[in-house]
């Protein structure tokens, strides 16, 4: 290589030839040195390579001619030959060019003294210059004359770790196959491992428990919703048990929560009014339905209600003290409209873990456990508790089932109130109807139950108790039972056909597309007509709240009707509106109050060439405008009327002054040409003073409709009613002033308690997530390919390219032969940057990046928000290091890096750490389909940012060092560089060839330190980043 052992002949002419100033003046050289260069063998054309003239070498280079008697043998540097300067610019070592030329101790070799070189023996390794073997670490290959240590140990764990898993699948897999539907967690907990070392005969049983159970609860005549269940039954399936759990949560109090509010407006900051003037009251035992046309503002004032949306104006009341929502959302359950969960795990999981942060944290496992299994009996889920959720690539439970899972997660944690946002969308109507049998269950438990719901069938419309009607505009234009609400805006004139749905008609005289045959309704005059109502004096005496009536509450006289004015072309206008007394056997079946008097409304009007009068009025002072011809129609309300009406409560707008002469046998108002009379016969005994009756559902005559009517009302003051106006102690049973009363003693230590501890918050989550690993076998085994395939291009591509991974600058007189410097530990720092950043970036955004709609509903519930970030931080540690160890161990195999292996897995976990860190920001700011891209970009430069190109030398110079400084993959490949040089300082000028790069080989410690410190921060960014945006969602 670049010469042999025989002397060439000199060129000819070298004497004179002045190009070939070889030789050093004749002080530099004792008589007779210099000579021997291959070059001219007999011309002094050798350099001294000391000045000081030592007859010596250096330990780890050879030396063989040199005689330390004799100073001719002087160690010098030849002019190299062609071939040898061209091995040199390869950055290639050459071989002497001279006989007293020092050789460098070959790889394979060591050199203890210049006159001695060895093989290196097995068990070690000796790079090129080695003056002591190094030994060889653990599980490495070095056989006789290593110049590099073969560690195959990490491949070996990687490939044994591998086969243990792929056994424990296969076998998990098996037992499933053998056991039908067998779920991947056992009943009793301990999921994938706890499932997979169970016998047989265990596994077994609890399918055979399983399968009895859904034979309960499916079979060939179809489910049975829980409400049509005997009580005994309904106690078989958790109800009643659910009724003591609930009272346990709140300290054996029988707690109620009910919702008063007022003016409730929302106005954004461009002006725009999406919600203004809602009044009304929500009760406990209920269930309360928001209709209206979409874009109508249901969803937003249920936001607003619960404190999710920030309200403009209004004022809220629970249990009649003015307070916020968010101070009660430990004990408040929301289900959003889309089936938000986690879908690798199993319907118990979901529900478990909700119960396990959101319950009293004083509860035992056992009690959460058997709380978790009565809320599945509860709400039918027993059959399917052990299945998957699934999505539209896995086969899960059905839409009707998730549903369920989306209400038990919210029962689970005890609420006082439940809001549902579009309970029954996108499900069959078998299966809505179930949802609603459900919730109407679920409130007999003494919950508030609202929901927002779209165009239900009649018998869900049904379940509900009462009914918020919400017009364009987000006014409200009715709050009251639900089976009043057919004949309050029958009243109004609107038709309902026999066969239709109710509730379509509501939604229709909603959007103004209502059939009235009498007058002009727009949604604008229906909000006008209610908040009038809520506007006079009158309606400030508390409404009284009913029940659903009894068979005998309902009309008992076949012919009771009333009989209102329907136009007809043409025709004049009616001269009777007569309306007869709804209650005629109200005597027999109150004994105790009076009778009710009978009126009778007569309208007289002019000949039918006379103009139709402008007004009629019911007193001289409101005058109603009747825009209309009318004539005689009748209503008439059937046995079977969901309504509670009585005769008294049929009156004018200002019937305080009918009842202010309700003494006289009669009264009339009335007026010249066409005007609306009021007559009154007393049978004998005075009317109820309206003072003290409610008005639950009645709608005065508003002066702007156009609309001469007035609703019914009631028959009995059982309790009080929730929509309208303001409830006086007169009405207030002393059960309820005790209920509210405990409920603002009980509420704020029971709040305090709500949620378990933050660290068991850490450590259920961090459960949880490894749950969800185990599942998602295919995505961690794809991650695990990616960074295998990325640490065998690594290794292979220095396959046979080089021996060694370093050549440069010899250090000290040995500078002059150096090779031209190859640096490829530098740019193993740049590659393995790289390959790590292709490698982790797409799986690091799916920590976080998937789940975004479950931390927002999990933060909105009350769950501590930095528990569930370290514990799903923590359980990706474990697929770090998993990951690591097999892009480590092909990359050692094939690269044979020469510093400590352990060393260098520490810093490619490291690599990862600081890559799933840049995802975890990434991933919360970005939409999910975009995130794994934009993370993979990032992590890309933050791995260029190493030093390598440019340098850190370059960026100083430049002043945007601090980028460098910011990035993981400077301080990892710093790191590398320095223990990697490291074997190389008895040949290299170490320090000079750090200083190219701009590298610190003194700080190994603080290097990898930096790297686990900077992936802190990211996820400290992260995490701020998390709660910071879209605060709204986790309201």
């Amino acid at each position: 290589m670049g010469g042999g052992r025989n002397y060439p002949d000199p060129p000819s002419g070298s004497e004179n030839d002045p190009t070939l100033n070889f030789t050093s003046s004749a002080s530099n050289l004792p008589d007779g040195a210099g000579k021997g260069c291959y070059i001219a063998p007999n011309l002094p054309y050798g350099i001294g390579l000391d000045s000081k003239q030592v007859l010596t070498c250096d330990a780890g280079w050879y030396c063989p001619y040199l005689n330390q008697s004799d100073a001719k043998t002087l160690p010098v540097y030849c002019p190299p030959s062609a071939g040898c300067q061209i091995y040199r610019l390869q950055s290639l070592p050459c071989s002497a060019q001279g006989k007293y030329e020092p050789i460098l101790c070959k790889p394979g070799y060591y050199c203890p003294d210049f006159k001695t070189i060895l093989e290196c023996p097995k068990g070690f390794y000796c790079p090129s210059g080695t003056v002591t073997p190094h030994p060889c670490t653990w599980f490495a290959s070095c056989p006789a004359g290593s110049y590099s240590q073969t560690i195959y140990g990490f491949f070996i764990f990687m490939g044994v770790f591998d086969v243990l898993i792929a056994v424990l699948i296969i076998v998990f897999k098996y037992r499933q196959g053998h056991l039908g539907r067998f779920s991947v967690k056992s009943e009793d907990g301990g999921g994938f491992f706890a499932t997979l070392f169970k016998g047989p005969s265990h596994a077994l049983e609890q399918a055979a428990r399983r399968a009895k159970e859904g034979a309960l609860t499916e079979g060939t005549m179809g489910r049975k919703s829980i409400v049509e269940m005997h009580p005994e039954d309904v106690a078989n399936q958790g109800m009643k048990t659910l009724v003591n759990a609930f009272k346990e949560s709140f300290r054996n109090r029988e707690l109620r929560m009910n919702f008063r509010f007022e003016s409730l407006a929302l106005q954004l900051k461009t002006g725009k009014t999406i919600l203004q003037g809602v009044t009304g009251e929500i009760r406990s035992k209920r269930m309360t339905a928001i209709i209206g046309p979409s874009g109508a503002g249901k969803t937003t004032f249920m936001n607003v209600l619960m404190g999710k949306v920030s309200r403009t104006g209004g004022e809220l009341f629970i249990n009649g003290e003015k307070t916020e929502m968010h101070l009660y959302r430990k004990i408040i359950g929301y289900v959003p409209q889309e089936d938000i969960m986690i879908n690798d795990l199993t319907v118990r999981e979901n529900v478990l873990h909700s119960a396990r942060v959101r319950l009293p944290r004083h509860w035992t496992s056992s009690q959460i456990n058997n709380h978790v299994e009565n809320v599945l009996k509860a709400l039918n889920l027993s059959h399917v508790a052990n299945s998957c959720i699934g999505d539209e690539n896995t086969r899960g439970i059905s839409g009707g089932q998730r549903k369920r899972v989306n209400i038990a997660m919210e029962l689970a944690a005890a609420p006082l109130a439940i809001f549902l946002d579009e309970p029954t969308s996108g499900l069959d109507s078998t299966s809505s109807l179930d949802v609603a049998n459900i919730l109407h269950s679920v409130a007999s438990l003494g919950l508030t139950i609202v929901a927002v719901i779209h165009q239900p069938r009649i018998e869900i419309f049904r379940k509900f108790d009462d009914v918020l009607m919400i017009a364009p505009g987000g006014r409200v234009a009715y709050l009251g039972p639900t089976s009043l609400a057919k004949q309050y805006f029958e009243i109004l004139g609107f038709e309902f056909e026999p066969m239709a749905n109710a509730s379509d008609t509501l939604m229709d005289i909603l959007a103004g597309k209502g059939v009235n045959r009498l007058f002009t309704l727009t949604p604008d005059q229906l909000v006008e007509i209610w908040e009038d109502r809520h506007s006079r004096d009158i309606y400030n005496e508390p409404p009284a709240f009913f029940n659903q009536p009894e068979e005998d509450d309902y009309l008992q006289n076949e012919d009771d009707e009333i009989i209102i004015p329907q136009p007809i072309p043409n025709s004049r206008p009616a001269s009777v509106i007569k309306v007869e007394q709804w209650l005629g056997n109200m005597n027999e079946q109150e004994p105790d109050s009076p009778a009710y008097p009978r009126r009778e409304l007569t309208t007289s009007s002019p000949p039918r060439d006379d103009p139709i009068p402008p007004v009629t009025s019911f007193d001289d002072d409101v005058p109603i405008p009747m825009d209309r011809g009318l004539s005689r129609g009748r209503l008439s309300l059937s046995r079977s009327a969901n309504a509670f009406m009585v005769a008294d409560e049929i009156t004018p707008i200002h019937s305080r002054h009918v009842s202010e002469a309700n003494t006289s046998g009669a009264h009339t108002l009335a007026a010249s040409g066409g005007n609306l009379h009021l007559s009154e016969r007393n049978v004998g005994q005075t009317t109820p003073h309206l003072q003290n009756r409610s008005f639950s559902a009645t709608t005065p005559t508003l002066p702007r409709s156009g609309v001469p009517t007035t609703l019914p009302r009631s028959v009995r003051s059982r309790k009080s009613f929730h929509g309208h106006g303001r409830r006086t102690p007169s009405v207030v049973s002393q059960d309820e002033r005790r209920l509210e009363q405990d409920f603002h003693l009980v509420v704020p230590d029971v709040v305090k308690e709500r949620g378990a501890s933050f660290i068991k918050q850490v450590f259920y989550c961090h459960q949880r997530s490894l749950i969800q690993q185990s599942r998602q076998v295919g995505g961690l085994t794809l991650e695990i390919f990616v960074a295998m395939f990325a640490g065998l291009l690594m290794g292979v591509s220095v396959i046979g390219k080089v021996k060694e991974l370093m050549n440069g600058i010899y250090w000290g007189i040995y500078v002059l032969m150096s090779p031209a410097p190859l640096d490829l530990l530098a740019l193993y720092g740049l590659l393995i940057g790289i390959a790590v950043a292709l490698a982790g970036a797409p799986a690091g955004v799916k920590v976080f990046g998937e789940e975004k709609p479950v931390f927002w509903r999990e933060a909105a519930s009350g769950h501590n928000r930095l528990a569930y970030f370290l514990g799903k931080t923590i359980a990706t540690v474990y697929r770090l290091v998993l990951t690591s160890l097999h892009f480590t161990g092909l990359y050692m195999l094939l690269a044979k890096p020469v510093l400590d292996p352990y060393t260098q897995y520490t810093l490619v976990l490291f690599q990862f750490w600081g890559v799933y860190g840049i995802s975890c920001i990434v991933s919360v700011i970005v939409r999910r389909e975009n995130a794994s891209l934009l993370a993979v970009v990032i992590s890309l430069f933050a791995a260029i940012f190493c030093g390598y190109g440019p340098s850190l030398v370059q960026a100083k110079k430049s002043g945007y060092l601090f980028l460098f400084e910011m990035s993981f993959n400077k301080w990892a490949a710093e790191a590398s560089y320095a223990a990697s040089i490291a074997v190389y300082k008895e040949r290299l000028d170490i320090d000079l060839m750090a200083s190219i790069w701009g590298y610190t080989l003194t700080q190994l410690p603080l290097d990898i330190f930096m790297c686990l410190a900077i992936g802190i921060v990211m996820r400290v960014v992260g995490f701020v980043l998390m709660i910071s945006l879209n605060r709204d969602k986790q309201r």
